[in-house]
């Protein structure tokens, strides 16, 4: 514990005092099940919305792929905002830098592959995307499966509703452990993200006019997101503020410099959450898509659709993980493309094409 007065620190200095002293208990307490705990946050990746959940639930119920999906992009863009605009540290440099310790007492916690993100970390984009991302799945699946479930009565519907949130809940703390744990958040940072997470899910669940889009209103959309997030950008620089001040300090203080993942900084995520949110908007105005909403639902072609969507989401992210990355803008404008397609062939043209193929049979 560092060297000082309690009632002489800041309340930020306190929490991160109180964080670090967690981070360490926890470091010590589940070591034993550090590699479920670190797994966690691999699994709750920012990453799997795009390219697991959206097409998964996209083959389920085409409005949920959608709610998921616009949940993810507006957590992604709001997050962006957020963290330029709170300039939150994280533990794992926050510890190196700060006077608050000296050489005896600074303490020596451990870093992971997936510890070094490099972007500012107020508030906890992990815990904003798992909240709002499984607050649309978790209301979805209960408003439209659940209650739907005829072979069910009442008392039952509500068992398995119920059982549904405590699986909610139960996530969302293992993901709160899991980012503190690889000392990727502080505390104050994780209970911000699930504030926020849950206003951003509330809001793409009720939003009836997210679903409901023109080819204008896709390209407005997308153009709002990048314009707003690139003004706030520039708006920074004009402050003399560098919005990329956290990367020197990810570089110093990560175990391994290639520990510091360039899909965590803001020039990528941009294109990440533009090129999604125009391909969406274009894939829910399509024509095509009405063949979708006007054809009944069967059991083989919804699990068609979604094992079909869950390869190509999986081919998305290998086809990701191959773009080079020594040359930025290469990078971002393969990264922009491919952010534009994926979601435009899960909403609009796979589900006509297994459907026209089912009905051919």
């Amino acid at each position: 514990m560092a060297d000082l007065i309690p009632e002489a620190l800041g309340v930020s200095d306190k929490w991160h005092l109180k964080s670090v002293d967690l981070i360490s208990t926890l470091q010590h307490h589940l070591e034993p099940y550090e590699s479920w705990v670190v797994q966690a946050s691999v699994l709750g990746d920012n990453r799997e919305a795009f390219t697991f959940f959206f097409p998964l639930l996209a083959g389920l119920i085409n409005e949920l792929g959608a709610r998921a999906l616009w949940a993810a992009i507006l957590v992604e863009w709001s997050n962006l905002m957020l963290k330029w605009m709170f300039i939150g540290n994280r533990p794992y440099w926050w510890v190196g830098e700060t006077a608050l310790y000296n050489a005896e007492t600074r303490p020596t916690l451990r870093q992971f592959p997936n510890t070094c993100e490099a972007g500012p970390g107020t508030p906890s984009g992990h815990l904003m995307m798992n909240v709002a991302l499984f607050y649309v799945i978790t209301r979805g699946i209960s408003s439209e499966c659940i209650w739907k479930w005829k072979s069910l009565n009442k008392c039952q519907k509500t068992v398995v509703a119920a059982s549904l949130y405590l699986m909610y809940f139960l996530w969302i703390a293992v993901i709160f452990i899991s980012r503190l744990y690889i000392q990727a958040h502080f505390i104050h940072q994780n209970i911000l993200g699930i504030v926020m997470g849950l206003s951003v899910g509330h809001f793409a669940w009720s939003r009836q006019g997210l679903v409901n889009f023109t080819r204008l209103k896709a390209v407005l959309t997308a153009g709002f997101l990048i314009t707003s997030a690139v003004a706030a950008y520039t708006l920074l620089l004009s402050k003399g503020m560098d919005p990329l001040w956290t990367l020197p300090l990810a570089l110093k203080h990560c175990a391994r410099v290639e520990y510091v993942r360039i899909d965590t900084q803001p020039f990528y995520l941009m294109t990440r959450f533009t090129g999604t949110a125009l391909g969406l908007g274009l894939g829910l105005s399509s024509d095509k898509r009405l063949v979708v909403l006007s054809s009944p639902r069967s059991i083989i072609r919804t699990l068609l659709t979604m094992k079909g969507g869950v390869i190509i989401g999986r081919v998305a992210a290998l086809i990701q993980a191959s773009f080079p990355t020594d040359d930025l803008v290469l990078f971002l404008m393969l990264s922009l493309s491919l952010s534009i397609t994926l979601p435009f062939i899960i909403i609009a043209l796979l589900p006509p094409f297994l459907i026209t193929i089912y009905h051919g049979k």
